[in-house]
């Protein structure tokens, strides 16, 4: 049977001073009327059944979490004690899927994505479980722009119609380099969604990160071990532990729109440009600005004058001024600003 895996326990630190642990962007309304993962989980129903959905998020959000999804049942929530990366994150679904079902195909996503097409990844991902068994499969996104903020996939050898294998992993790159990518037409970026069976990845976390396998398979025999055990795990992304390794990764060019609403500058996107390339949110007044984003995150108004490629965030906790170029940087503030209690998600 088919199932999907919403991961969504990130803290969106990139997003602050909208996001914060107490409330993280998966869970706000930033684009539309529906938060990110609520868009995502509509999503995947149209291909997988709501039963077999699961949520894994952190502890921290349970208020969040239950605010933004009321409907979500309990009981398909992994709930993570300690933030540990995606590879723990990944390997706790899969082995607890497994249990209730040794023949299940799994697809995992983060919860935090825009894809505009609904239909058209609806019919990506049907593709993408029919190709799954035996293998890895990523959605790569075709570049639009020479973006340094995510990494990317090279094509390998065209193993069917749209299915690649994987010729190499590429970290974020330098503006030069990313604009090679874009010319060279082969480079795609990576979305971290993962289509595959169960009993491969299970066998690739047993081989490369044994470590990892052998605490969560503790955890899934004994749950009630889950808050001391959890805490041990190896803090690591499924790109490093796997995917860098494995032989049984394949990638598949993605037929719909995507965008990561990783940062600031990501989400100015989707507000309309005037002649002069600013846009906003709220009650904003610009004059004399370029390229300048202000979003507006409570009744007071923001006034930006003479300023260009800077973003300005006010909510009623703190103000965020910054050159749009450091929008990938916006965990450092909240890092020096040492957090508080209600910002800081326990380890």
């Amino acid at each position: 049977m088919r199932w999907a895996v919403v991961m969504a326990g990130g803290n969106g630190t990139r997003f602050w001073p909208l996001s914060n642990p107490s409330h993280p962007k998966q869970f706000l309304t930033l684009l539309g009327a529906a938060s990110p993962a609520k868009s995502c989980l509509d999503r995947l129903a149209r291909v997988v059944d709501h039963s077999r959905i699961l949520i894994v998020s952190s502890t921290c959000h349970r208020q969040a979490l239950a605010q933004a999804l009321p409907d979500f049942p309990e009981d398909q929530v992994l709930w993570e004690p300690a933030g540990r990366n995606t590879a723990p994150c990944i390997a706790w679904a899969c082995e607890t899927i497994l249990a209730r079902d040794p023949e299940a195909l799994i697809g995992v996503f983060p919860s935090d994505h825009a894809i505009s097409d609904v239909e058209a990844f609806a019919k990506s991902l049907e593709r993408a479980f029919e190709a799954a068994p035996g293998r890895i499969v990523l959605f790569g996104i075709e570049p639009t722009r020479p973006e340094t903020g995510y990494g990317y996939i090279e094509e390998g050898a065209l193993l069917s119609e749209n299915l690649h294998t994987v010729a190499s992993f590429l970290e974020k790159p330098d503006l030069e380099t990313a604009q090679s990518y874009l010319a060279a037409g082969r480079y795609l970026w990576n979305s971290g969604m993962f289509i595959f069976d169960a009993r491969t990845m299970h066998g690739e976390l047993t081989r490369h990160v044994p470590q990892i396998m052998d605490i969560i398979r503790g955890i899934v025999d004994h749950p009630e071990t889950l808050d001391t055990e959890f805490k041990k795990l190896l803090s690591i992304s499924i790109d490093y532990a796997v995917m860098e390794h494995t032989d049984c990764a394949v990638v598949m060019r993605a037929s719909f729109p995507w965008d990561d609403l990783g940062t600031w500058d990501s989400v100015s996107r989707y507000f309309p440009n005037d002649k002069d390339e600013n846009a906003s949110h709220g009650d904003v007044t610009m004059l004399d600005c370029r390229k300048t984003f202000a979003y507006a995150g409570d009744a007071r108004p923001i006034a930006v004058l003479g300023l260009e490629n800077v973003i300005v965030v006010s909510t009623p906790d703190a103000t965020l001024v910054m050159d749009a170029s450091r929008a990938q940087d916006v965990r450092k503030i909240v890092e020096a600003r040492q957090t508080s209690r209600d910002e800081k998600c326990p380890d």
